[in-house]
């Protein structure tokens, strides 16, 4: 029994014998390994980086992470420096991550997970750190103001990484009845013009906006900065009517539209004497149109005679003075005279070729009714209207041939009637022709 089992004892340290052996010589064939050997990571400033590590077969052997500066940030799983911000997080056995919490751009560079192996493996990591766009307000340009012809540079100072393109804007000022046309945000006009620096050469009245500069370089969010432009110009008057009229005893009002920066100080004078609102007879009142814009008022209540004359709108500021004028006249004394011109009137009678041909329709003149010469008699019963007709209705003539061949006591009575139907109406009419072949025919009408 003693000979079994020192024969089992024996064989047992055999078989480990090979298995350690067999242990050994795996791990030998076996050595660690990355995942991959470089890696680029890209963030957000003030956002946490995560470098990526991660080693198969790693055994016995230790991991370290070092920067560009070759400083000893992390043994294993510990961190080395001071800095709070750096930690080795280990989702899985196999993974030595580092995280950069809060990172900054000068956090960016080559970082290295290193193994102690002989000779030393290493995986790289190229860290890139972006920093949205941001202006510089100290070195930015401010508000300006400055006077027509002259030359203002507006900057906009930005840094980011990567370099942030700049584009200009300009807020055009809405005029009243004028509708802002724009692809642009309404009321903002882009400027052709990209660059930190924007030049406005020979300044006019019309370049005074709020100009905006906006900064982006493909990191949200975009910044902006806004610069207001003032010009400084003398005073323009406009008038809407160099002449008004008006009568005695009315009232009228005399306007005068003044544009001018810095605002001027606006009078309306008579005869070298400015006029004053002292009294009841005048009234001055002023309207705001736009920034640079005024109206200037004047009511004037019961004109009088001396009231006629020439006015004349001043406006005046440090950079000069305008001046336009304007005449009140008398309405009624300009009302033109008309004259009335009678017409001298031809009337002609168009012949009969037959004696069975109907008679000519002749128009003569107007005529009012209940004259001596009226052809247009009141008509009494029958439905007829009884007040006199003053609408023309045309008489039938006879052709003088027709009542030659026709004799005497044989006229053709529906020849000689009037289209007035029966009845006992005569009359004589009359013919108005050209003063050179006047006739007057004279006929009998003979009713039936």
């Amino acid at each position: 029994m003693e000979e079994v089992l020192q024969c089992n004892m024996d064989l047992y340290y055999l078989i480990k014998f090979f298995v350690l052996m067999c242990a050994s010589t795996v791990t030998v064939c076996m050595s660690p390994e990355f995942d991959m050997p470089e890696v680029n990571v890209t963030v957000k400033e003030f956002e946490t980086a995560i470098l990526p590590c991660s080693v198969k077969f790693l055994g016995t052997h230790q991991v370290v992470w070092t920067d560009q500066f070759s400083t000893l940030l992390s043994y294993q799983d510990r961190r080395i420096i001071d800095d709070e911000r750096l930690s080795i997080e280990r989702p899985f056995t196999k993974d030595w991550n580092l995280h950069i919490r809060k990172v900054k751009h000068s956090d960016q560079g080559t970082y290295h997970c290193q193994l102690n192996t002989v000779p030393v493996k290493a995986k790289t990591v190229n860290l890139r750190v972006e920093v949205p766009a941001k202006i510089i307000e100290h070195l930015s340009t401010q508000d300006v103001t400055v006077q027509e012809n002259d030359q203002v540079t507006l900057v906009c100072n930005v840094t980011g990484v990567p370099t942030p393109d700049v584009t200009w804007y300009r807020h055009v000022s809405g005029q009243r009845g004028v509708e802002k046309q724009s692809e642009f945000p309404p009321g903002t006009d882009k400027v052709g013009v990209n660059g930190e620096v924007l030049v406005i050469h020979n300044v006019t009245r019309y370049c005074g906006d709020i100009y905006e500069c906006v900064a982006f370089n493909g990191v949200p969010p975009a910044v902006n900065h806004l610069i207001k432009v003032e010009v400084q110009f003398a005073p323009e008057i406009y008038l809407h009517n160099k002449r008004i009229g008006q009568d005695e005893g009315k009232e009228t009002i005399l306007e005068c539209t003044v544009t001018a920066f810095p605002h001027a100080q606006a009078v309306w004078t008579r005869n070298g004497n400015e006029i004053r609102t002292l009294s009841q007879k005048y009234r001055l009142e002023i309207y705001d149109e736009d920034r640079h814009t005024i109206t200037l008022s004047l009511r004037m209540f019961s004109i009088e005679r001396h009231d006629f004359g020439t006015y004349t709108c001043i406006a005046s500021n440090k950079l000069g003075e305008d001046s336009e004028s304007m005449i009140l006249y008398e309405y009624s004394a300009h009302i033109p005279t008309t004259t009335t011109t009678t017409p001298i009137t031809t009337t002609t009678t168009t012949s009969l070729l037959s004696r069975n041909t109907d008679a000519s329709v002749l128009r003569p003149p107007y005529l009012e009714p209940d004259t001596p010469n009226s052809i247009f008699p009141r008509v009494e019963g029958r439905g007829h209207n009884s007040k006199p007709i003053n609408t023309y209705r045309p008489i039938t003539y006879p052709d003088p041939r027709i009542l030659q061949q026709s004799g005497e006591g044989g006229s053709n009575g529906k020849v000689l009637q009037s289209n007035m139907g029966s009845g006992g109406v005569s009359g004589v009419a009359s013919l108005h022709c050209s003063s050179i072949f006047s006739v007057v025919i004279l006929c009998a009408c003979v009713l039936l």
